[in-house]
């Protein structure tokens, strides 16, 4: 039989009894491939005039494997950056934020300081002035609501300005934040060279290395390629019916 796969990668979490969670990630990915390797020992013989080698036996068996993706949703890309996804926040108020000293034309400023807010409502600039003047909008600066970046065309008045502002934050994915996680990997694909059967392949423990390149200006696509190390299950039979890593059914 011939065998040219196409299919979906789900991805189950594994909690602390190494018990499968629900997928809460699925993969469409532009490759996925694994290695198995072994390492070996052997005996060499030393009795005669020349040392011959009269044993080989397997030492350790491992695997391991790698997927790219084209289209980085927030759960997939938090995997690749051992990240945390965080859910949009509801709308917010910031009163008076002090903004930075000796601002001058051409400044760019993005509201919120250290926590960058965005999706911006109702913003006014205040000077210093004892009664504060308010900045025009268009005249002295421009905002891009989206992003939350003030540009300023003029620098009026007394500083340093404070701003005042509506915000809803949207999800992000905090980078370098989550330990490093085992999953169940469930690989539902079909055989297009024998009439598009159904078939999967089960790694029931894989652990991921983070991306090494994340290309964030290129002429194509960015594509996260992940790495990952197949573990045994010790706690399942080792038999031929039930392996320890995982197995293919067609």
């Amino acid at each position: 039989m011939f065998y040219q796969g196409r299919g979906n990668i789900y991805l189950r979490e594994l909690d602390a009894n190494l018990n499968p969670l629900s997928a809460k990630i699925k993969l469409c990915t532009d490759s996925f491939s694994i290695l198995t390797a072994v390492e070996t020992g052997t005996h060499t013989n030393k009795c005669g005039a020349v040392d011959v080698e009269d044993d080989r036996y397997i030492k350790k068996l491992s695997g391991s494997g790698s997927l790219s993706v084209a289209t980085l949703d927030d759960k997939f890309f938090a995997l690749g950056v051992f990240g945390t996804l965080n859910l949009a926040t509801s709308p917010g108020v910031v009163a008076q934020e002090e903004l930075p000293s000796a601002i001058e034309v051409g400044d760019f400023y993005f509201l919120g300081g250290k926590t960058r807010h965005r999706a911006i409502t109702g913003l006014t600039i205040y000077d210093s002035d004892s009664p504060a003047d308010t900045l025009v909008l268009n005249t002295a600066y421009t905002l891009d609501a989206a992003s939350g970046r003030v540009e300023f065309l003029t620098v009026p008045a007394t500083q340093p300005y404070t701003a005042s502002y509506g915000y809803t934050d949207p999800q992000y994915v905090s980078m370098n934040t989550s330990a490093q996680k085992r999953w169940a990997l469930d690989y539902e694909f079909i055989n297009k060279r024998n009439s598009n059967d159904p078939g999967s392949l089960e790694l029931y423990q894989v652990i991921f290395d983070p991306a090494d390149n994340l290309d964030f200006q290129s002429d194509d696509l960015q594509v996260m390629t992940l790495k990952f190390s197949a573990l045994a299950d010790t706690e399942r039979s080792a038999d031929t019916l039930l392996g320890q890593f995982g197995r293919r059914i067609l």
